[in-house]
C-alpha cells in the first residue's frame, strides 16, 4: 500500500480546533474551504486538514492553494493523498484516523467536505466545549433539492433558506424539531466535533471491513464516546448547508458494509446497544498515540503515522470484496401494491415508482426517482413500501373527505337559500 503525500504541511501549534475535510476523489467543487477561511475566530485559532483517499490531485484545488500560499494565508493548513490505487475501496474511516493523528488543535471536527458553513461555525464549537468539555458535539445539515446552484454559484444564506429545503422548519431541521425518529431524521454524518483526547482514548475511528465504503461515519466515533461517559449533544444555533449536487441523493450504488437499511451502520449500532468502548479493529498509529498517553509519554505524530497502513488493507481491494455482487439489477415484483417495481441489485433491494423503464442504477444515485427506497432485506422492503403505499392512500382518502364536506356544505347552504359561491367581480366601466 502506498504512503502519504504531503502537499501542504503547515504546523499549527496554537490551533484550538482542527477541522479534516475528506474527498475519495468525487468532489467537484471546494467552496466549503472558502467558508472556513471566513470565520470570526482569528485563522491562527485553528486549522484546516484537507485528505484525498486515491491519487487525485485536482487542478482547481492544486490553483486555489497556490494562489493563497502567495499571499501568505494558506487555503489549508495540511493536504495529504493517500495515494491508494482506483481498485481500493475507500475507507473514511482510514481517513478520520489519519486526520485525527495530524491534528494539532484540543478539539478534532469531522465534517462534510461540500457545505457551506457560517461565520461563526468555529466559535460556536469553541463555545460548545467551553461549556460541556466531555462532549461529543453535533450539528445537523440543512439540504437544499435546489439545482439552481449547481454548478456551486455561492448563493447567500437567505437565498439557500428560500429554496426548496425539505428537512428545514422554518426554525430547525426536522431531525432537531423533537424528532421521534432521530437517529435517521438528523444527519449524524454531517458533523461531530469531539477533544481529540478522547478519540485517542476510545482508540479512535473502527476500521473494521464492515465500514468499507459508504456505509460509515463518525457517529461510530459518537456512539463509544457517549459509552465512555461523554454527552452526545446537538447545537441547535448552528447548521451546516448542503446545495445540490448530482449523486447526493443517498441511493449509493457503490460497494457498502450491513446496515439498517436506512443508512445507519448496523455495527454502529451494536456498539450503541452493547456499551463497548474499543473498535472492532483499531489503526496503528492511533494505537500508538493511545499508548503514549496512557504511559505519560510524549506524542510522536510522525512516529506513529509510520503504524498507520495494515497487511489487512489488501482486503480492501474491489476485486476481493465485490466479486459475489450482483451487477445486473434484476426485477422481482412488478406493481407491488399497485404502486412499486422491486428489484436486487449488487445484495440490496429497491422499490421505485412502477413504471415502463427497467431499474437504472445511476439513475437511482442521482435522485432521477421520487421516492428510491432500498434496503438490505426483501421482507425490510416490503414493509416500507407497505407503509408507504399506505400514507399515499390515506392522503387520497383525506384530500377526498375535504373535497366532500366542502360539497356537502355547500349543498346545504344552497338549500337554505344562502349562496356558498362568492359573486364574480365586475370591473366598472369609467
Amino acid at each position: 500500500m502506498p504512503s502519504p503525500e504531503f502537499i501542504v504541511d503547515h504546523a499549527k501549534p496554537q490551533a484550538k480546533v482542527s477541522v479534516i475535510l475528506l474527498d475519495w476523489s468525487v468532489r467537484e467543487s471546494f467552496h466549503s474551504l472558502h467558508y472556513l477561511n471566513e470565520q470570526t475566530v482569528d485563522r491562527s485559532r485553528y486549522e484546516l486538514i484537507w485528505i484525498e483517499f486515491y491519487d487525485r490531485q485536482p487542478a482547481a484545488l492544486l490553483q486555489a492553494l497556490e494562489a493563497a500560499e502567495k499571499t501568505g494565508r494558506p487555503l489549508v493548513d495540511k493536504l495529504v493523498v493517500m495515494n491508494y490505487p482506483r481498485d481500493v475501496i475507500f475507507h473514511k474511516h482510514r481517513m478520520y484516523n489519519l486526520g485525527i493523528v495530524l491534528s494539532e488543535g484540543e478539539i478534532c471536527v469531522i465534517c462534510d467536505s461540500d457545505a457551506m458553513f457560517t461565520p461563526n461555525f468555529i466559535q460556536s464549537i469553541i463555545t460548545a466545549f467551553e461549556q460541556n468539555p466531555k462532549s461529543a458535539v453535533h450539528l445537523d445539515e440543512v439540504r437544499s433539492v435546489s439545482r439552481k446552484f449547481y454548478p456551486f454559484n455561492f448563493p447567500s444564506f437567505e437565498e439557500f433558506l428560500a429554496s426548496p429545503c425539505p428537512n428545514w422548519t422554518g426554525r430547525t431541521t426536522k431531525g432537531l424539531d423533537h424528532s421521534s425518529d432521530m437517529l435517521h431524521e438528523a444527519n449524524y454524518g454531517a458533523c461531530l466535533a469531539a477533544r481529540r483526547e478522547d478519540l485517542i482514548r476510545i482508540g479512535g475511528s473502527d476500521e473494521h471491513l464492515d465500514y468499507l465504503g459508504y456505509i460509515c461515519g463518525p457517529y461510530d466515533l459518537t456512539f463509544r464516546l457517549v459509552n465512555a461517559g461523554c454527552r452526545e449533544r446537538w447545537l441547535t444555533d448552528e447548521y451546516l448547508y448542503h446545495s445540490w449536487h448530482p449523486g447526493e441523493s443517498g441511493i449509493n450504488i457503490d460497494y457498502h458494509g450491513p446496515s439498517d437499511g436506512r443508512g445507519m451502520s448496523s455495527r454502529s449500532l451494536a456498539a450503541r446497544k452493547s456499551g463497548v468502548l474499543q473498535p472492532g479493529l483499531e489503526n496503528g498509529a492511533i494505537r500508538a498515540l493511545r499508548r503514549a498517553v496512557e504511559t505519560h509519554s510524549p506524542q510522536d505524530r510522525r512516529a506513529a503515522l509510520l503504524e498507520l497502513e495494515s497487511p489487512h488493507d489488501e482486503q480492501w481491494r474491489e476485486a476481493v470484496r465485490s466479486a459475489s455482487d450482483n451487477d445486473t439489477p434484476q426485477l422481482v415484483k412488478k406493481a407491488f401494491h399497485g404502486a412499486f417495481d422491486v428489484y436486487s441489485y449488487r445484495g440490496c433491494w429497491y422499490g421505485i415508482p412502477t413504471c415502463d423503464e427497467t431499474f437504472d442504477p445511476v439513475k437511482a444515485k442521482s435522485g432521477y426517482y421520487d421516492p428510491c427506497l432500498r434496503t438490505q432485506t426483501l421482507p425490510e422492503l416490503q414493509r416500507w413500501l407497505l407503509r408507504v403505499a399506505w400514507r399515499k392512500r390515506a392522503s387520497r382518502l383525506v384530500k377526498s373527505s375535504i373535497r366532500w364536506s366542502k360539497e356537502l356544505a355547500k349543498a346545504a347552504l344552497q338549500a337554505i337559500g344562502i349562496a356558498a359561491n362568492r359573486p364574480e367581480r365586475v370591473d366598472r366601466c369609467k
